[in-house]
């Protein structure tokens, strides 16, 4: 089955559409990319709604854009039918300044619009005015493509004939969980988690380390109560300023967390506090070494 005869079915002019397969460069925005779409759709539209040079070119002659996003390897899921209605050039400063390009800079790294035309020499970008439209709404986190991902990320639409994997039941955007032992995220991530890691995490207990990427410094912690490591990780990272004796003097913002051990749901707490200390001790965290204070 070939996307191409899905296109076909739209009655919409091939020559005049687009097809957008994002794949963000930042590591942490990739991962959790496709959940954007449904829970801050303000953030993914600030995303797509302006380009390089070449997409961007374009774009101004395309008025059709067909969005897609990479989930995971070469499967991409659509995110939706859009209509060009327009643009307005902005300088990259204004970039800089909106609120959702701050959010997204802040949150997952993204470099700021003021630094990257430096490099690129460039003063600004056109912002298209995107409005969603019902074509293909049915398929909509459901209509999974293979294609894979590059650098050159905008198709065009007569050309463009990707293998369709697999077409759903139900919609579904958010990116796979990881399993625990690549749960690896910074504050940022915690705070803005995909619905189904958010869940996930709730449901985990065990033993946690937090590093300070400023200097390297560690923390063990352990997680048996409400909302289990999610609850823990959100109460570390959720002030300015982290929540025990040595972390209170550390900004939470430079926080990485990571799962050392799972451990089962109905162990007691003064066991996973056992296993806790074992830690501590081989990860040399109490004393000088580490933030721990015993």
């Amino acid at each position: 089955m070939r996307f191409r005869a899905f296109l076909g079915q739209t009655n919409l002019d091939l020559s005049q559409v687009c097809v957008i397969l994002h794949t963000p460069v930042e590591k942490h925005l990739r991962r959790v990319f496709p959940s954007l779409a449904v829970e801050e759709p303000a953030l993914f539209d600030a995303y797509q709604n302006n380009h390089p040079a070449g997409p961007e070119a374009t774009l101004k002659v395309r008025p059709w854009m067909v969005s897609f996003v990479n989930t995971q390897g070469t499967d991409f899921v659509l995110v939706g039918v859009y209509r060009s209605i327009g643009w307005r050039d902005r300088t990259l400063a204004e970039l800089d300044a909106d609120p959702r390009h701050a959010a997204l800079q802040a949150r997952y790294g993204m470099s700021s619009f003021t630094v990257w035309g430096a490099a690129k020499g460039r003063q600004g970008r056109a912002e298209f005015h995107l409005e969603p439209t019902d074509v293909m709404g049915d398929l909509r986190g459901r209509l999974l493509i293979s294609h894979q991902p590059t650098q050159s990320y905008l198709r065009l639409g007569d050309t463009f004939d990707a293998e369709v994997v697999e077409i759903t039941r139900t919609a579904h955007f958010s990116p796979p969980v990881p399993a625990w032992q690549d749960f690896i995220l910074s504050a940022a991530e915690v705070r803005n988690l995909p619905h189904d890691w958010a869940l996930s995490l709730a449901q985990w207990r065990g033993v946690y380390l937090i590093v300070d990427q400023a200097d390297g410094a560690r923390y063990v912690g352990s997680a048996c109560g409400q909302q289990n490591i999610l609850g823990r990780w959100r109460e570390h990272c959720g002030k300015d300023r982290g929540v025990t004796v040595e972390l209170a003097r550390r900004d939470p913002a430079r926080f990485r967390f990571s799962i050392l051990q799972r451990t089962d749901p109905d162990l007691p707490a003064e066991e996973v506090i056992v296993i806790e200390q074992t830690w501590k001790r081989r990860l040399d965290t109490i004393g000088k070494h580490g933030l721990n204070l015993n």
